[in-house]
């Protein structure tokens, strides 16, 4: 097949996409992402990369046009011209671009506009559409960026169905999303429960942190430090526990929260979390793998309730248990792999909980296995794109007919 990747964010930003692409290419399929350039989390333009400047057009096997997409910034006219801009240079794109694809595939982490272009080249050429959700929108803009005008709400709502109706699936990364898209009134045959998969880790030849100590509990977050993931909580947790000398709190990774975070931890004199930065992918998975549970937030909402982050799979996949302040869908899946321990978005519950963890030795090779084999059954690559792959061809097969 050729496929068309949409997506706001590749290589070397760090998202599955990533993956899938390098995976569906090993499958002998032909695939072309069109990309905007790197600029993820800092809003920045990454060190070697320019509209101006020559760039790998081809990496494992995939090809790769970036479009010149203004860099978000840090302020919100710098996320809209982001948005917009990503939007018009991919429908100039579209109306330029001559090459006939099989399917079109759109990889939808905020912004959701991310599909405008998508739907222009399935107008243009009548190709089957597949939008892949893994943030609600406007839910995720009430939410997450505390807007709630109705005037400009009702626009995205009228993005969204757009892109709903010319999609002919809509993969939902949690059956949260599956109801709540299906409640808009998107005919269910369209709608597909496809969870994020997760690479398999390798800890072959892997080393222990050097920061790690053998004698501490060691609670690691690995992933993007933003508002959504209410990392507020982890950091008035630690400073709860700061006298307990064996616990301590490693945050991997970097983004828009980690300023205010820092300061935090500076003014209330916290000296048991610290803050890793950003790691590659397989220093990530050993910061994970070697700790004695991973930990995982959301703010309170209903939005988060609903949505299972992608961090949960690699935890799971790294045999590490999960020590979740969530409710919702997150909630109830930890609960019935046993691969964790699960407790409300309160500092003094949580605390207490991760002293019962210590004290009780709760997480026990038992945990790890429950995790690697929920992981297993339930969010291994090949399984899930396997089944994509399946969709795909189908779709392909139909439009032919």
């Amino acid at each position: 097949m050729k496929i068309l990747v949409v997506t706001q964010y590749f290589y070397p930003e760090n998202f599955r996409v990533n993956s899938l692409c390098a995976e569906l290419a090993k499958r002998g399929h032909s695939v072309t992402v069109l990309t905007g350039f790197p600029q993820y989390p800092k809003g920045k333009i990454y060190k070697g990369y320019g509209f101006h400047k020559k760039y790998d057009k081809v990496w494992q096997g995939v090809k790769i046009h970036r479009l010149k997409v203004l860099p978000r910034g840090k302020t919100p006219i710098g996320m809209l011209l982001n948005c917009l801009s990503f939007v018009t240079q991919g429908k100039k794109w579209v109306k330029r671009c001559t090459e006939e694809y099989d399917v079109v595939y759109v990889f939808e982490v905020s912004p959701v506009t991310v599909g405008l272009p998508a739907v222009a080249y399935k107008e243009k050429f009548g190709t089957p559409l597949f939008f892949n959700v893994q943030d609600l929108w406007p839910e995720n803009v009430e939410v997450v960026l505390g807007i709630h005008n109705r005037f400009i709400i009702g626009k995205i709502n009228q993005i969204v169905d757009r892109i709903y109706s010319a999609s002919d699936k809509i993969l939902c990364s949690s059956n949260g999303f599956v109801d709540n898209i299906r409640a808009r009134g998107v005919p269910a045959e369209k709608l597909v429960f496809w969870p994020q998969f997760c690479d398999e880790p390798d800890f072959t030849n892997a080393e222990k942190p050097s920061i790690y100590s053998e004698d501490d509990f060691k609670i690691v977050f690995a992933g993007n430090i933003g508002k959504a993931q209410g990392l507020d909580l982890l950091v008035d947790t630690a400073a709860l526990l700061k006298n307990q000398k064996n616990v301590r709190f490693y945050l991997v990774g970097d983004g828009r929260a980690r300023k205010s975070l820092e300061k935090k931890v500076r003014q209330q004199g916290i000296e048991n979390l610290v803050f890793v930065g950003r790691v590659s992918a397989q220093e990530a998975d050993n910061y994970i793998h070697y700790a004695d549970c991973a930990y995982l937030s959301f703010q309170n909402n209903e939005v988060f309730h609903m949505t299972i982050p992608a961090k949960m799979q690699s935890y799971m996949a790294c045999g590490t248990p999960i020590l979740a302040a969530v409710g919702g869908e997150s909630a109830e899946i930890i609960r019935q792999a046993n691969c964790g321990c699960v407790c409300e978005r309160d500092a003094n519950q949580l605390a207490k909980t991760i002293e019962q963890m210590v004290r009780e030795r709760l997480t026990d090779a038992g945990m790890r296995t429950a995790a690697r084999d929920f992981y297993e059954r339930h969010y291994k690559k090949d399984y899930l794109v396997d089944n994509l792959e399946q969709m795909l061809l189908e779709a392909r097969k139909k439009a032919k007919i």
